[in-house]
């Protein structure tokens, strides 16, 4: 069937104010979607956004953006958990206890933190929603150096699939997607990385080199269709397509 009309339907991104949630609120701008953007960052908001700053670690932030969304709005039909770093980088034995811990509360807990404040809202706006959840391939396999983004997006899975069986027979549906490569800050942040705190770093390298990566626009048009698209049936926890060609080890990172 494809995409139907979105007009008037509204979406919210998290960590809307750089890379691919910024790629991801002016692709669904321009399908025209209602946007709430938050972010830590400055945002440049398309089209018609209610635009936030703020910390996903803040609970009652994202509670407070949440309910203005919703009576700017109304209904919220899909919320994107998008917010994430990187850092730290390096081997565990090395990494301040500190860095490892500020990562998995913007990761994991602010993923969290997200889901509450959208669940809360479709009670106060009731109707069918979408929850999606970018994960990442680093969640179903560990790599040398990241330790704390491994463990997180995996936590992220997990927490994605045990929020569909509670939330199943409410009409809200669930999904953690691990989108590919997309040329971001934070893939440039890796490619800068030395090897002896991230081994893997040469894969990154070449898939610069070759191109080898998806788009913003991509990502959100799959997005999209796993939202809206009726004939789309993904499981809960799921990748996008692999770029091609494909990353020379063949993973989504």
């Amino acid at each position: 069937m494809g995409l139907p009309e979105l007009r008037g339907r509204t979406a919210v991104v998290t960590g809307a104010s750089r890379g691919l949630g910024a790629g991801l609120a002016r692709a669904f701008a321009a399908h025209g979607l209602q946007l709430g953007l938050c972010a830590r960052g400055p945002i440049e908001a398309p089209g018609a956004a209610l635009v936030e700053s703020l910390d996903v670690r803040d609970l009652e932030a994202l509670r407070g953006f949440a309910a203005r969304v919703g009576e700017r709005f109304g209904h919220i039909d899909l919320w994107v958990g998008n917010a994430g770093v990187l850092a730290p980088i390096g081997p565990l034995r090395d990494v301040p206890p500190a860095a490892w811990r500020e990562n998995v509360e913007i990761n994991l807990i602010g993923v969290f933190n997200g889901a509450r404040a959208y669940l809360e809202q479709l009670r106060a706006h009731p109707g069918p929603g979408v929850l999606i959840h970018v994960s990442s391939g680093a969640a179903r396999r560990g790599y040398a150096g990241w330790s704390a983004y491994c463990a997180a997006k995996a936590g992220v899975d997990r927490l994605t699939e045990s929020l569909q069986l509670e939330e199943a027979a409410s009409g809200l549906r669930c999904h953690a997607v691990s989108p590919g490569l997309v040329d971001t800050d934070m893939q440039a942040e890796i490619r800068a990385t030395e090897p002896d705190r991230f081994p893997e770093v040469g894969r990154f390298i070449e898939a610069k080199r070759s191109g080898a990566f998806n788009t913003p626009d991509f990502v959100a048009r799959h997005l999209l269709e796993i939202a809206f698209d009726p004939d789309r049936a993904e499981p809960v926890v799921c990748s996008l397509p692999r770029p091609d060609p494909p990353t020379p080890a063949g993973r989504s990172a």
